[in-house]
């Protein structure tokens, strides 16, 4: 009886032990599963266009590769790189190079439907150059063309293309010239004088043109008298809008103007002044606009010292000559200037016209 009961005794015991080790075996098989669970991640694979969902273990895409033996092209870009870490639900991409660097076919078509291109030939003018020279042998403020300049030419051939009636792209194909051009001499005159003799200065006008700052104004004086006057006021230093001012003052640009019977001409010179500026300046008629003009500017020169020995600002010394010009220096001195009148009616007139003259191109 004693026997029967251990031997039950044992057969408890064995069953107990055998299922404490069968519940530790399930227990460390869940664990490991739960350990498991952890690791395995599902991603998306594109392998060269072709979709397909992976399980995986592998902790980074470069050993997802070599665990999955999956073959890569030399050429080709993956997506994210092999060093990145395998993340749940990932996508990874493995493409061509040139795959992914095609094109669509048909909007490229489309585009090149709107593209023309075509060969243009294009005449462009070679413009000539311009050679100065100084000379003493021509009056300052006048210049002698020795020779014309002409423009030469070139055809120019181009591959132009076309977007559309808008021009994309321009490439020179070729250059031919033409003509050569021909290079414009021209001598400028230095030449400082302090006298003009009517002969001198018409015998010079046909061949001798005024230098760039030479305007012809909208004016009832010729431009042949105009350039003339500008010659005049180049080789004394005088304002040429000035000196078209006070002739328009003095007789409105008329040639025969005669004030009071004893002033003369554009610049109404008076006939006190007539015997010494024959003898100075070598003129003889005084209705003659070119004689007139030459002893009209001689005066205003002169004026224009007296004045600097007088006041010393830019603009005193302008009223002061035009003053002097329409008084004489002595009579402007003693009956105005001396007592302390500079401006005078004469002096504010000139100088509007002036002003308007240069304003508005004319009178």
């Amino acid at each position: 009886m004693m026997k029967g009961n251990v031997m039950e005794q044992d057969k408890l015991y064995f069953l107990r032990k055998s299922l404490v080790v069968l519940i530790l075996i399930l227990f460390l098989a869940l664990v490991g599963i739960m350990l498991i669970s952890t690791q395995v991640k599902t991603i998306s694979l594109n392998y060269y266009g072709t979709n397909q969902t992976v399980i995986t273990l592998a902790d980074s895409v470069d050993s997802f590769l070599i665990q999955n033996k999956i073959y890569v092209e030399d050429d080709s870009n993956i997506s994210p790189s092999v060093e990145s870490k395998i993340e749940n639900g990932m996508n990874i991409d493995i493409t061509s190079k040139t795959e992914s660097a095609k094109i669509d076919l048909q909007s490229m078509k489309d585009n090149i439907q709107k593209i023309t291109a075509k060969v243009e030939e294009v005449t462009e003018i070679i413009p000539y150059e311009t050679e100065k020279s100084e000379t003493a042998l021509i009056n300052r403020g006048l210049k002698t063309v020795i020779q014309e300049g002409t423009n030469g030419e070139k055809v120019i051939k181009y591959l132009i293309k076309y977007s559309g009636d808008k021009e994309i792209y321009r490439a020179e194909l070729s250059s031919n010239i033409n003509q050569e051009p021909q290079k414009e001499v021209i001598e400028v005159g230095t030449k400082i004088v302090n006298s003009v003799s009517r002969s001198s200065a018409v015998q010079s006008l046909d061949s001798i043109y005024l230098d760039d700052n030479f305007k012809l104004y909208n004016i009832n004086l010729s431009a042949e008298n105009q350039k003339y006057a500008y010659s005049l006021c180049m080789q004394y230093g005088i304002e040429y809008e000035l000196f078209l001012a006070i002739m328009y003052k003095e007789s409105g640009y008329n040639v025969n103007a005669l004030g009071g019977g004893n002033s003369y001409g554009l610049c109404q010179i008076h006939v006190s002044n007539h015997a010494n500026l024959r003898a100075k300046l070598g003129v003889s008629d005084f209705f003659d606009p070119y004689d007139n003009m030459t002893a009209g500017a001689y005066l205003l020169s002169h004026y224009f010292s007296a004045a600097r020995a007088r006041v010393s600002s830019p603009e005193d010394i302008e009223v002061y000559a035009l003053n002097a010009y329409n008084m004489g220096d002595g009579v402007y001195y003693q009956t105005c200037f001396s007592q302390g009148i500079l401006h005078r009616s004469y002096s504010t007139t000139v100088r509007n016209i002036r002003d308007r003259l240069k304003a508005n191109g004319g009178l």
